[in-house]
């Protein structure tokens, strides 16, 4: 049913979740895994004035983005699976998309952190806007929920 998957990676628990199941759903269906991973350089930076440090913070985080990207790859070639991906900067919401587009997957999976209430109100929904916008089925695996000590 899905021959092309697009896979949002962000470092995250909830993503390498994602990454899980996505990697178990290529295999039964027999599809093509996409990876993507975007560094978001306003949320790094802010409103702060470009510096050489904040520029060395960006290219850091590039260079991560760019190792999730080739360790989720490298993990569907182990399962015998066919993988490429892709690693940038801007909007992440807007970049997944724009993605999935470029890749012509025909589903798109990633995770969600489950913010609620003022931290969802502050950090925004990637997940949130992918769903509204998205023109293509989105499976969205909610990371594992901690245990709260009373």
């Amino acid at each position: 049913m899905f021959k092309r998957i697009a896979v949002a990676l962000d470092g995250s628990d909830c993503a390498a979740e994602a990454l899980t199941v996505a990697l178990q759903l290529a295999q039964s269906e027999q599809s093509e895994l996409g990876m993507c991973s975007v560094v978001d350089p306003i949320v790094i930076a802010g409103t702060t004035p470009p510096s050489p440090a904040m520029d060395l913070v960006i290219c850091d985080m590039e260079v991560e983005a760019r190792r999730l990207v080739g360790d989720a790859v490298e993990r569907a070639h182990q399962l015998g699976l066919t993988a490429s991906g892709h690693a940038c900067s801007g909007v992440p919401a807007f970049e997944i998309l724009k993605y999935a587009q470029s890749f012509r997957a025909d589903l798109i999976v990633m995770g969600t952190h489950g913010r609620k209430g003022i931290g969802h109100l502050l950090m925004g929904s990637v997940a949130e806007i992918i769903l509204r916008e998205s023109p293509i089925p989105v499976l969205v695996v909610r990371g594992a929920r901690k245990s709260r000590s009373k």
